[in-house]
């Protein structure tokens, strides 16, 4: 399909939602983000058009041609799905609810086949786009997102042709009109047994036990709907070098179990919406344990599987691996490190609850305890370009380790980051789980982020989500008291570090999140303390 034709076929769908908007208004927030996304689409595929019809670009149109490819066949399926569901809107019989519950149907039928929500997918489409414009315009970009967006653009695609695939057989065996709408047929994910093993609540303050039973559902959190809520974004603009890391989504293997496929960790990485650049250092990112040639291998023989990799985008080309067992969380990390001239890479490996995370200044340092706890060994070093990305691998460190249900630490130690200074603490009622609230200011960049954390028992510190404000201290209006225990947030984007299945971000019915303090002093503080972050960015314009 021509590139022109896509675009419009986005701009079509865009238009398309707008039909929502007046009959189910409390989804208006979401509709006008979709909306938004796919005419970013459409212009980046506009963008590439036009280059393409430039002969100075041929050899950079080229060198992007299948992922582009790729991009346009995963979003042609799309864009056609969606279309099929607004057939369902034409027609005497339409009343108010059809487009309520159209929109549930929807809105369900694209978590059930790929495990994310439409606007996470548009997001993907958006970003990758972006990434191949920039390499279409100049031959040297080097993109520190692509090798991830392609992976996961893969594992979509090969989704979406194995339903087409699914439903051409039933077709050949005369079962079914092939006119039927692919928005009514089953996908394939859908119909198989998911997260057999459920875990118990980690808000439970108490680590499951390995024969632990299925716990019920999450409480409802007073969202619209009663599908996983939306994941955030994707940068507006692409990062020059993100966490000095890509996110690849693990292995990309057939056989990877239900737990990697759907784990929040693949989430994490590309999501937020700032950049906060930190002051560049000498040192480069390196390990410094001990070369395990085989180690891959061996820890797959044990049951783990690679649950995300980072491509670290210094001189030192070092990647890093998320290693994670389904059947105890037990998390590993592997770092490969590749040598000058013809000596072969080394791998480092270790259990994640062996080693604490401190950071220096733009670096995270993992260490090693020796000498009866009372000395730190450096074991790796990793250097990051931006606060959110630091940060980032930090909490997804710590929730890993803290999730493990074999060999767990039994005290946080380092659930702080240096040079991070905490401005407000609070009590929170988050999902009906007690968490605790607090704001930090970091003393290099003056990034200001909200985190929320498990307060009580042996998890006690872990994060479950953080999001960078920012933008909401320039814009105090996006924060507002609702009653003298509430405040509500408009556009905030938290960054997530348990599964969906375990929390749901509490939002009003306009998707605004929900802040809800067990005491109003807490929400005046909070409230005031806003008010003086805003007084102090204004004096600094």
């Amino acid at each position: 399909m021509a590139l022109r034709t896509s675009a419009e076929n986005a701009e079509d769908v865009a238009a398309g939602f707008t039909m929502f908007r007046g009959p189910v208004p409390e989804i208006s927030s979401e509709v006008t983000s979709l909306i938004a996304d796919l005419y970013a689409i459409s212009s980046s595929l506009s963008i590439l058009d036009d280059l393409g019809k430039d002969y100075r670009r041929q050899l950079n149109l080229a060198r992007i041609q299948p992922d582009l490819n790729m991009v346009q066949a995963s979003l042609k399926y799309t864009l056609e799905d969606i279309v099929n569901f607004f057939g369902r809107l034409s027609g005497p019989a339409v009343v108010p609810d059809t487009y309520k519950h159209t929109w549930l149907s929807l809105s369900r039928f694209f978590w059930d086949e790929s495990r994310f929500t439409l606007a996470t997918r548009l997001a993907k489409y958006k970003a990758m786009l972006r990434e191949l414009s920039e390499m279409a315009k100049d031959k040297h970009y080097s993109s520190p997102l692509l090798d991830g967006l392609r992976n996961g653009m893969n594992t979509l695609l090969s989704i979406q042709d194995s339903r087409l695939a699914s439903q051409l057989g039933r077709m050949s065996m005369g079962s079914r009109n092939p006119s039927s709408s692919s928005a009514e047929t089953p996908s394939p994910i859908s119909d198989r047994k998911r997260h057999p093993n459920r875990r118990q609540r980690s808000f439970d303050r108490h680590r499951p036990s390995h024969a632990s039973p299925t716990s019920p559902q999450s409480p409802s959190s007073g969202n619209f709907s009663d599908f996983p809520p939306s994941v955030p974004d994707v940068p507006t603009s692409p990062p020059t070098s993100t966490t000095n890391t890509t996110a690849t989504n693990g292995t990309g293997r057939s056989t990877a179990s239900d737990t990697i496929k759907y784990h929040w960790a693949k989430e994490v990485y590309g999501t937020c919406d700032t950049q906060t650049l930190l002051p560049p250092v000498a040192e480069t990112s390196d390990c410094r344990g001990e070369n395990h040639p085989g180690v891959k291998e061996a820890i797959r023989e044990k049951g783990f599987e690679e649950l995300l990799r980072l491509s670290v985008n210094d001189d030192s080309d070092m990647s890093v691996s998320f290693y994670l067992r389904e059947k105890d969380h037990r998390a590993r990390i592997l770092c490969k490190v590749p040598r000058r001239g013809s000596k072969p890479s080394e791998y480092f490996c270790l259990p994640l609850n062996l080693l604490e995370i401190l950071r220096e200044r733009s670096c995270l340092r993992l260490c090693r305890r020796r000498r009866s706890g009372t000395e730190l060994v450096l074991w790796t070093l990793l250097k990051f370009t931006t606060m959110e990305d630091l940060v980032l691998f930090h909490n997804t460190f710590i929730a890993l380790r803290s999730q493990d249900e074999g060999h767990p630490p039994r005290q946080i130690l380092d659930h702080e980051l240096q040079d991070e200074d905490e401005i407000f603490g609070g009590k929170i009622n988050d999902d009906e789980y007690p968490h605790a609230l607090r704001v930090y200011q970091d003393l290099e960049t003056g990034a200001v982020r909200l985190q929320s954390s498990i307060m009580e028992g042996e998890m006690s510190r872990t994060p479950v989500w953080t999001a960078f404000i920012s933008k909401h201290v320039e814009k105090p209006r996006l924060i507002q008291q609702y009653d003298a225990t509430t405040i509500h947030i408009r556009n905030l984007k938290p960054v997530i570090f348990i599964s969906a299945e375990d929390y749901s971000p509490p939002k009003t019915k306009h998707g605004d999140h929900v802040l809800k303090f067990t005491s109003a002093s807490d929400a005046e503080e909070f409230l005031n303390i806003m008010h003086d972050l805003y007084r102090s960015y204004t004096k600094r314009r």
